[in-house]
């Protein structure tokens, strides 16, 4: 049996409700369809950074420096999870390497992090070659989120304004 005092109920539901008002902000801080889009894109490209680590706080710095939303830049910046991560590597140094060089890199995708810091100068160029086409589809994808999310939101706001002036 479970014992809950009312004063401790009290506290959980105050910093629940805390924290659900906190997550709207978040969610809802400047979360125009263009916003979002623009937000995602910067948090791809953090995310796409040599920064292992510390991508989701790049993408937050560079939202708040931006005026962007910091949730879906750091959600963008997601982009770069360990399973992921290393492929977008291997592809940032192939391609500068290539670029620089018209030969291709041996390099193994189950190394790619340790091996990618011997190749750091093509790494950081490859940062631009992957990291804003990256940045450019996963942000128009997010643009369209956006807008269909707009648009649902306008439909749901004129129902219950047509439902309240029915009755």
């Amino acid at each position: 049996m479970v014992l809950r005092s009312p004063i401790l109920a009290g506290r959980i539901e105050r910093v629940r409700e805390r924290i659900k008002t906190l997550w709207h902000a978040a969610k809802n801080e400047r979360a125009t369809p263009r916003e979002v889009g623009l937000a995602v894109a910067v948090g791809v490209f953090a995310g796409c950074t040599p920064a292992i680590g510390f991508h989701g706080w790049v993408a937050v710095g560079a939202a708040t420096i931006l005026r962007l939303n910091r949730l879906y830049a750091f959600v963008g910046s997601r982009v770069s999870a360990f399973f992921i991560l290393p492929f977008i590597i291997i592809a940032e140094i192939q391609s500068s390497h290539y670029v620089r060089t018209h030969t291709w890199v041996a390099l193994s995708w189950q190394h790619a992090s340790e091996e990618g810091f011997a190749l750091f100068g093509d790494w950081i160029l490859g940062t631009f070659l992957v990291g804003i086409p990256l940045a450019i589809v996963l942000g128009v994808l997010a643009y369209a989120w956006g807008m269909r999310r707009a648009s649902a939101k306008a439909g749901q706001a004129l129902a219950e304004s047509s439902t309240i002036a029915r009755k």
